[in-house]
């Protein structure tokens, strides 16, 4: 027989009480819920192992089962590069007035395919994962972080392959101490992407038909971002142009070029911009995933 002890405040929420050693309550704490933020943080980080393994665990998966296999990793970027050179370098000639136009592709080809990525990575992000969202508790953002140290793994190949493909291309440019200056460009790259991943889905778990959205804009920022063009065109559009220098991603494409082709340092300006874009979106992102943390497993 239960214990007629009385309940008191809200009966559909659970709580734990905490006691010290002399049995004397300290607080009330919730089982379930949105943590506190700080407390958030805690739990990834308590969870950090779990992530790292499950990254490494799906690594490389995406092309397992092609009989090439994670050659693909490799061929699908310069296939892209093909096509892009073919039909804007050769047919509409958007390579004059470039110098290396063709070692200037690839670098724009290869890194925005990784920013695409990422922001059209978060639109099924926690659809494909509500089976686990609904089976087991634990802090949501620990997917997005996972999902992206894999994008670190998988992107490992296309960067080497990047990089000797700029330096053992005929009349190419000479390697050149500015290149190492390009891993702090790519790290600030994948933490812009990061933030870009839990934007993208928490707006589109909000409204779904925001991935349809997305994959347009990821369409329409390849064409604005000097992937394939020099933006020097636009010198008499002036707000134009400041709009064009605007975007983030087009800074980080020029900032890797100047770095890797041209050995050029980019300006402060250019590395504050960059640093300012990826910390900011990073942490507007996380703080917006984590406010509908509840809500996902409603899904």
């Amino acid at each position: 027989m239960i214990s007629g002890r009385p309940r008191t405040g809200n009966q559909g929420h659970h709580r734990r009480t905490e006691h010290s050693r002399s049995g004397r309550e300290l607080f009330l704490k919730p089982v379930t819920g949105r943590p506190p933020l700080p407390e958030y943080v805690a739990q990834l980080w308590q969870r950090r192992h779990f992530i790292k393994a499950e990254a490494r665990a799906k690594a490389f998966s995406g092309t397992r089962n092609m009989v090439l296999g994670n050659l693909w990793l490799i061929i699908g970027p310069f296939l892209d590069v093909a096509v892009y050179g073919l039909i804007f370098g050769m047919i509409l000639k958007t390579s004059r007035g470039i110098d290396q136009f063709v070692p200037y592709l690839v670098v724009g080809v290869i890194l925005f395919r990784m920013l695409a990525k990422d922001l059209n990575d978060g639109s099924n992000l926690i659809r494909s994962h509500r089976n686990i969202i609904k089976a087991f508790p634990f802090p949501r953002a620990a997917l997005v972080f996972s999902l992206k140290l894999r994008g670190i793994y998988d992107s490992l190949p296309p960067i080497i392959v990047l990089l000797l493909f700029i330096y053992l291309y005929p009349n190419g440019p000479n390697p050149n101490w500015t290149a190492v200056l390009f891993f702090p460009v790519f790290c600030l790259l994948k933490l812009f992407g990061t933030g870009l991943t839990f934007l993208s889905a928490w707006m589109t778990h909000i409204i779904p038909d925001l991935s349809k959205i997305i994959q347009f804009f990821s369409r329409f920022w390849f064409y604005i971002s000097g992937v394939f063009f020099s933006i020097d065109r636009f010198v008499e559009q002036p707000q134009l142009l400041k709009i064009m220098q605007g975007n983030p991603a087009y800074q980080i494409l020029s900032m890797s070029r100047d770095l890797l082709i041209y050995n050029v340092l980019p300006p402060l300006d250019s590395w504050i911009f960059v640093s300012a874009w990826s910390c900011t979106t990073l942490i507007i992102g996380f703080i917006l995933f984590w406010t509908r943390e509840v809500k996902y497993a409603k899904f």
